[in-house]
């Protein structure tokens, strides 16, 4: 499986070393799920709007692998925010293009399903392939919903904390 989202520069407003992610957890689905070979990427896209070519979509050579796991869990009660520490902390240059977050598993181990919220961004932002065993494939189904997604790390510059749709960072100083 293998899911794409942009966050536009824009909404970032400054350099910002990138540390987690958390998502909001949905009241459906259960409390937990342990899924095979979860990797995250973050990388550079030039366009506000995402293709159904994952790798297209990344301004080439920025494709950066931050966190790797054979077996990662994901738990949560509904509505809490469930975080991930990234391996590698990720340079986001607000001056070089919006910013591209990936993740890829293989399955879920114990076929359970661990919704997270979403909102509707108006414009295509994301891009998913939903078949089991397939995190590299090349092409995916477009849509303009994006996860409730939580960026953490510090800013370069002068940061407030603040929402930008439903995507939220934190400028943990």
């Amino acid at each position: 499986m293998r899911y794409q989202v942009v966050v536009l520069d824009e909404e970032i407003g400054s350099d910002f070393e990138i540390n987690s992610l958390a998502w909001q957890k949905h009241p459906a689905g259960d409390i937990s799920a342990e899924f095979a070979t979860l990797n995250i990427y973050m990388g550079l896209c030039s366009e506000d709007q995402l293709g159904s070519t994952f790798d297209d979509n990344y301004i080439s050579g920025t494709r950066t692998l931050v966190y790797g796991s054979s077996s990662q869990v994901m738990s949560g009660s509904p509505d809490e925010w469930v975080p991930i520490l990234l391996d590698t902390d990720y340079q986001y240059d607000s001056s070089e293009g919006n910013l591209i977050i990936e993740v890829t598993w293989v399955s879920c181990v114990d076929q359970k399903s661990f919704y997270i919220r979403s909102w509707d961004a108006g414009a295509i932002r994301a891009v998913g392939y939903t078949q089991t065993g397939a995190p590299t494939h090349p092409t995916g189904s477009l849509s303009s919903a994006l996860p409730r997604l939580t960026i953490t790390g510090t800013a370069q510059g002068a940061l407030e904390t603040m929402t930008f749709g439903a995507v939220k960072y934190l400028d943990w100083r």
